[in-house]
């Protein structure tokens, strides 16, 4: 029983997910470390940036391939939408790669934070193009063993790069090019093991691309403005004060980034319960189903923010060393803002789950544009990085009341004792049981 578990798809997906966070943590201390705060800045912002735009391509495409792909009818029609999906990629990519170079040749950016980013953002674009579908393909053909190696090599081989870098001493340059070397590598090797499809291409796809492209445009909008809400704060930092205030933001950021794993775990799987909850009119189960994840989540969270905010300074310089001591206090006020997580995503939850995708976008766009206006205003009255990480947990307390407000025919009004009786309660007390037998 036990070698069925861990040869499932599921422990290979999670031990993957985990290791990847692992690794992920290991490099941005090791960038943190090993460069200068202006050069690590230069990074996270070059980052920031192509994750940005990789999410853009993604939730346009990946979503409907994967989904279309699986329930496609025989293998003309798969490889058919194969070649969509290069097609689609490769042209959103041009375009995208164009709109670029029009914005770092024409729009004067004098902040130094965006000097790696208008170097090489399109570049990686590129190198990444086919690590990405090789991704969406083994997710789509459900070879999640595959797909788990080569997310956990990936990381792998870069951390070996960044400790041959204390040996040979390479320019913050000279890593980015070496990351976009292995992201080409990895899919090139993909390609090689057959791994990665091609598809048909000799034929019109007009339909396929289109089937691709009109599918999900809410869901798609709401994430790209999730994803400008995180990174609209390192903008504006970049612009106003330079890449050295980038890297002592991003630090404390990518903390708490890594809560919202295991919080991102459990709404993937919460969303086809509270989507067939709806469907029934099981108003009542919903909502105590609500408070029970929403508890659930603050249990599980909620010990770890507690170590955050008590002893900041050595986690911080563990990950980036003392020259990111200004760090602890900005980690501390962004564990308020990590309490609001469930609160959060639960109710985002419930408006897809509820078939109600464009109040969700309305919600995150209201959020971005109240994030922008406190951080500006913050700058502006000279409250600096702090002013920044208070004004973000202001707008995702405004993101949690206005979802309720939408929600209100479901969640009626905030019951503190459902989250407790239902929720907190309800999972330390199961945490206490002792495991049943068969």
């Amino acid at each position: 029983m036990i070698k069925k578990i861990l040869r499932s798809n599921t422990s290979w997906s999670l031990g993957a997910n985990g290791l990847t966070a692992f690794l992920g943590f290991l490099n941005l201390g090791l960038i943190a470390h090993q460069f200068s705060k202006d050069d690590a800045g230069k990074w996270f912002m070059l980052l920031t940036i192509y994750t940005l735009l990789e999410m853009f391509r993604s939730g346009w495409i990946q979503t409907p391939f994967v989904r279309y792909y699986v329930v496609a009818k025989d293998d003309l029609e798969r490889n058919k939408l194969t070649g969509a999906s290069w097609q689609l990629l490769l042209g959103f990519t041009i375009i995208i790669a164009a709109v670029l170079l029009l914005i770092f040749s024409f729009v004067p950016i004098a902040s130094g934070a965006f000097s790696l980013a208008k170097k090489f953002t399109i570049l990686w674009l590129f190198a990444a193009l086919p690590y990405q579908l090789l991704q969406w393909q083994l997710q789509a053909r459900s070879l999640f063993k595959k797909l788990s190696i080569i997310k956990i090599l990936f990381p792998i081989t870069f951390t070996v790069l960044l400790l041959l870098e204390t040996k040979y001493h390479y320019k913050i340059e000279t890593m980015v090019l070496l990351y976009a070397v292995l992201q080409f590598t990895a899919g090139l090797s993909g390609a090689f093991f057959g791994w990665l499809h091609f598809g048909q291409w000799r034929t019109v796809l007009k339909a396929e691309r289109r089937m691709l492209s009109g599918f999900g445009v809410y869901s798609m909008l709401t994430m790209i403005t999730s994803s400008l809400l995180r990174s609209s704060d390192q903008f504006i930092i970049a612009i106003w004060l330079g890449p050295a205030a980038v890297a002592v933001y991003s630090i404390p950021q990518k903390l708490i980034e890594a809560i919202e794993i295991p919080v991102r775990s459990f709404a993937s799987i919460a969303m086809p319960k509270a989507t067939s909850l709806w469907q029934h009119g099981k108003l009542k189960e919903l909502r105590e189903y609500f408070y029970e994840q929403c508890g659930l989540l603050t249990v599980i969270i909620l010990p770890l923010l507690v170590i955050l905010f008590t002893i900041p300074t050595p986690i911080v310089n563990l990950l980036g060393g003392n020259k990111y001591h200004q760090s602890a206090m900005l980690l501390q006020i962004f564990c308020f803002y990590a309490a609001l997580i469930p609160l959060d995503r639960y109710c985002g939850l419930l408006l897809d789950a509820g078939n109600r995708p464009k109040l969700n976008t309305v919600k995150v766009v209201f959020m971005l544009i109240t994030n922008v206006a406190l951080d500006l205003l913050a700058l502006w009255a000279g409250f600096g990085l702090y002013g920044v990480a208070a004004g973000s947990t202001i707008t995702f307390l405004i993101g949690v009341i206005i979802g309720w407000i939408q929600l209100k025919d479901v969640l009626n009004a905030f019951v503190p004792k459902l989250l407790w009786h239902h929720g907190i309660h309800r999972s330390i007390a199961n945490l206490r049981k002792p495991s049943a037998v068969n």
